[in-house]
């Protein structure tokens, strides 16, 4: 082979991490303007969260079923066992390696408010990352209760969160004596000192047609966020970030049969 050619080969081969870890990191920049953008469009900023600025994406897959994409509407009967969840810090060189609280509550039909707060599903301290996975082997607070929106009510939201933790173990519960199962999460969160929100996604569960005119809720134009940053990836990646399913695979996947041609080559 002509060396000046073998020596051309290399430098491709030198500047495909570069190449891979710059995808990477356009594609989770992406995604957390995505998750953002469909909290606010949903209304859970600013009704459930005075603001939401996650620092990772958070995924949650039901069993029977793949990943769920933020605000999918899901049927009642797969989310009555809790899901696996998964993050992914939107800068590479964070390491998640502190304990965490995971809160899940009914954030009710866009529009409607309880002044209960909202119904807590889910809550447990001490909880740890390893590799992706969120482990649930904290300290329970709450046992997962599956989602069971009345008839007529509409589309609940349902967001799931993860802060990180100040301390070991955050005292008391958010469930009032009164009210069994709800909660003010705002409250909790202030009262318990957790934080700051690390990551959240949310699906939705209706039964029934709804009796009333929810609020209407703003879909998220992935076009748009991409003008907004004229820099980012294309609409093809994009439309894989929202799903948060596959980015970063797919993208060292076509690096690899981009450079597979010049690999021969070089062996030769």
């Amino acid at each position: 082979m002509i060396p000046s050619a073998r020596r051309m080969m290399i430098s491709l081969l030198l500047l495909a991490p570069p190449l891979v870890h710059a995808v990477q990191s356009d594609n989770m920049t992406l995604g957390i303007e995505i998750i953002r953008a469909h909290f606010q469009g949903a209304g859970l900023v600013p009704y459930l969260l005075e603001k939401f600025a996650p620092t990772a994406l958070l995924t949650a897959a039901y069993p029977g079923g793949g990943i769920v994409t933020p605000g999918q509407l899901l049927p009642k009967s797969r989310t009555q066992t809790a899901p696996n969840l998964t993050i992914t810090p939107a800068n590479m060189t964070t390491l998640l390696n502190q304990k965490y609280t995971l809160v899940m509550v009914d954030a009710w039909a866009p529009g409607y408010t309880d002044p209960r707060g909202q119904i807590c599903h889910w809550i447990v301290n001490g909880v740890t990352v390893q590799g992706h996975s969120v482990l649930i082997h904290g300290s329970v607070v709450e046992q997962y209760r599956g989602p069971t929106p009345p008839s007529g009510s509409g589309p609940h939201r349902y967001a799931i969160l993860l802060y990180a933790q100040q301390f070991l173990i955050p005292q008391g519960s958010p469930i009032q004596n009164n009210d069994v199962g709800f909660c003010h999460l705002a409250d909790y969160v202030k009262a318990s000192n957790i934080g700051p929100l690390i990551a959240g996604t949310y699906f939705t569960v209706e039964e029934g047609v709804a009796t009333f005119t929810p609020s209407p809720t703003y879909p998220v134009v992935t076009s748009t966020l991409l003008a907004s940053g004229s820099s980012g990836p294309s609409a093809s990646t994009a439309s894989t970030v929202a799903q948060h399913n596959g980015a970063f695979s797919s993208s060292s996947n076509y690096l690899t049969i981009l450079l597979a041609p010049f690999l021969w080559l070089l062996a030769l």
